[in-house]
C-alpha cells in the first residue's frame, strides 16, 4: 500500500501538471485563428490529466477521512472547511475541463465554438488554481 503523504504530494503534483498543460490551449484558443492539431491534443491531455489526480483524490478520501480529518477539525475548523470548498472546486474543474475538450473537439473550428471551449477552459483552469491553492493551505494546518 502507497503510504498517504506520498499519494497526498503526487496527487498534487499531477493537479500541477495538468493546469500547466491547459496553459497552451487556454492562450492558443485567444490568439490563434483556427485550432491546430496541437491544441486539440494538449486539451485532450490536460482533461485527462486533471481526471487523474481527481480520480486519485477520491480513492484518498477514506484515509483523509479516517486519519486527517478529525485532527483537523479539532485544531484548525476553518482548514476542514476550506478542504471541503477545495473538493468542490476540484469538481467543477474537471467537469469545465472535460466540457472545454468536447467543445474543442466539437465546435472548435468555429468562432463561437472556440470562444466557448477557451470559456470552459479558462473557468476550469481558474477552479483548478483555486483548488490548488486551498490544498496548499489546508496541508499546511494539517
Amino acid at each position: 500500500m502507497i503510504d498517504y503523504a506520498l499519494a497526498e504530494r503526487l496527487h498534487g503534483h499531477l493537479a500541477v501538471l495538468a493546469l500547466a498543460v491547459l496553459l497552451h490551449p487556454v492562450i492558443t484558443l485567444r490568439t490563434r485563428r483556427a485550432v491546430t492539431r496541437g491544441t486539440k491534443w494538449t486539451t485532450d491531455l490536460a482533461a485527462l490529466l486533471l481526471s487523474a489526480p481527481f480520480v486519485a483524490g477520491l480513492l484518498l478520501y477514506p484515509s483523509y477521512r479516517g486519519e486527517v480529518k478529525g485532527g483537523l477539525l479539532a485544531s484548525a475548523p476553518a482548514a476542514a472547511a476550506a478542504f471541503e470548498t477545495k473538493e468542490h472546486l476540484a469538481v467543477m474543474a474537471v467537469a469545465l475541463v472535460i466540457a472545454g475538450a468536447v467543445v474543442v473537439r466539437a465546435a472548435g473550428q468555429t468562432l463561437e465554438g472556440r470562444r466557448a471551449a477557451w470559456a470552459l477552459l479558462t473557468a476550469g483552469w481558474a477552479c483548478g488554481a483555486l483548488t490548488g491553492a486551498l490544498g496548499i493551505w489546508v496541508a499546511s494546518k494539517g
